[in-house]
């Protein structure tokens, strides 16, 4: 879930508090896709509108696209809908508290939300763009670092966001360890990624306010978040000019790398490129142009892979044997981290690693929680360019292998049940297998030695019954 589909599960009193911020409302509008937009203008300069007219927006061959722009727009409580005594009576308008800040948004054009450093000298060494790409790429790869190598020690906050989303597990021995949804997480894109852990501490800071243990509130750091994003890229402003709140959110901003401060105590801080496009809905282009690690092959320009989890992978860099040896062709740590959740590695060069497939190494990874489907998903989306051209991202022989390892995992189911053999008439027994049967409690029984095993569920429902008719 990414941020405005979070905003369409809160209710109208959280929207309705949202929208008092114009940056906010900014934000949304800026979201949106061109013929929900073109909606909002369209009824800017009017109270309400006959429900029947604007039912003729569209043209039918566009009618699908009209209905979504329309559910959208509902579901974010930005069009209201009137109510009439008869269908034909009913209208819509805008919201109120929108429509007013996005008026006042369009005349207040050059408003400034905090003041940067131009005119203030920064003691410290100002960093150039490049710099705070390659600054986010190595913060948000240490998140995901994080979840790959259980040596790895995130730091407080970012550990109990981990936990808090299901994405890791506290182990006996009180280490954290990737789950099966973790797995998924690091396959997602970056900005997919830090919607997942922004929501979680979204929620959490709304459950710490109404238990009285914070002043800050969900909708603070919301508002917070959408002024970020119209921030200018290599811009520094003003620490001072934030309340203390805000300070607070942006220490903890800065661990995903969105916020860059040269120290905590820092009179500036740099938004980077993640924050200013978090809200922007233009990934893509986005992700395309952070920094990356190029790695450069001496022998086959083929082999020239992006390295970086943060960048929208074009190409792979895995190559899979039938013999089920594993040349990845990177230099990035977390990829090889990610590797060794599932793969026994050998030995690794400056541009390569080898690893092999075995037994132990995969069913490592499914004690772990991550499935046979999921790790050959992995290995088919970092497949290699020449591996894909060959028709071959994973040989089929491997791929079957590690289905049929899973499977030796699942070969005894383990179920709580309760045995029942003390019936008083043979009437009792059938009666009770037959109420166990159809209340799906039935596990096994033997006619003739009158003996039932349900389901663990089943234990109060079957006694009752046995009490009710045979006691």
């Amino acid at each position: 879930m990414k941020v405005f589909q979070y905003l369409t599960t809160l209710d109208a009193r959280d929207l309705e508090d949202l929208y008092k911020d114009s940056w906010t409302c900014q934000a949304i509008v800026r979201s949106l896709p061109p013929r929900a937009k073109q909606y909002i203008f369209k009824m800017l300069m009017v109270d309400t509108y006959p429900l029947t007219i604007a039912k003729d927006w569209s043209q039918h061959s566009s009618n699908h696209q009209h209905k979504e722009a329309l559910k959208k727009l509902f579901d974010l409580k930005i069009i209201l809908l009137n109510r009439g005594k008869q269908q034909s009576e009913q209208s819509i308008q805008l919201n109120p508290l929108f429509q007013e800040n996005i008026k006042s948004a369009l005349v207040e054009f050059d408003k400034v939300i905090f003041s940067n450093s131009s005119n203030i000298k920064d003691t410290n060494k100002i960093p150039n763009i490049n710099d705070l790409d390659n600054y986010s790429k190595k913060q948000w790869e240490q998140v995901l670092y994080f979840l790959s190598d259980d040596a790895a020690q995130p730091s407080k906050f970012i550990s109990d966001l981990l936990l808090s989303s299901n994405l890791t597990r506290r182990d006996q021995d009180g280490s954290l360890s990737i789950t099966s949804d973790g797995f998924k997480f690091l396959l997602k894109d970056v900005y997919t990624q830090i919607w997942t852990l922004l929501i979680v501490y979204l929620n959490d800071l709304e459950k710490k306010r109404r238990e009285g243990l914070t002043q800050g509130s969900r909708n603070d750091l919301l508002g917070f978040l959408f002024r970020l994003s119209f921030l200018q890229l290599g811009k520094g402003y003003l620490v001072g000019e934030l309340t203390e709140l805000q300070k607070e959110y942006l220490i903890c901003l800065k661990q995903f790398g969105l916020i860059y401060m040269k120290s905590d105590a820092s009179l500036f801080f740099y938004p980077t490129r993640l924050i200013i496009s978090l809200t922007t809905g233009k990934t893509l282009s986005l992700i395309q142009t952070l920094a990356v690690d190029k790695i450069n092959s001496s022998s086959n320009s083929a082999n020239t892979v992006a390295s970086s989890t943060i960048e929208k992978k074009e190409s792979g860099y895995i190559v899979l044997e039938t013999n089920y040896r594993l040349y990845a062709y990177t230099a990035s740590s977390l990829q090889i981290s990610l590797l060794s959740l599932f793969v026994k590695m050998l030995y690794r060069l400056p541009n390569l690693a080898v690893g092999i497939i075995t037994r132990e190494s995969i069913r490592t990874a499914l004690i772990h929680g991550i499935t046979a489907d999921q790790i050959i998903d992995f290995i088919r989306h970092n497949a290699h360019p020449n591996a894909v051209n060959n028709g071959q991202p994973i040989p089929d022989v491997v791929a079957e292998q590690i289905l049929l390892w899973e499977q030796e995992r699942n070969r005894i189911t383990y179920t709580k049940s309760v045995l029942y053999n003390s019936f008083p008439t043979t009437d009792c027994y059938h009666a009770t297998l037959k109420f166990a049967k159809e209340q799906d409690y039935y596990i096994w029984s033997n006619d003739q030695l009158k003996t039932l095993v349900v389901n663990e569920n089943g234990n109060d429902p079957i006694r009752n019954f046995i009490k009710k008719n045979f006691a």
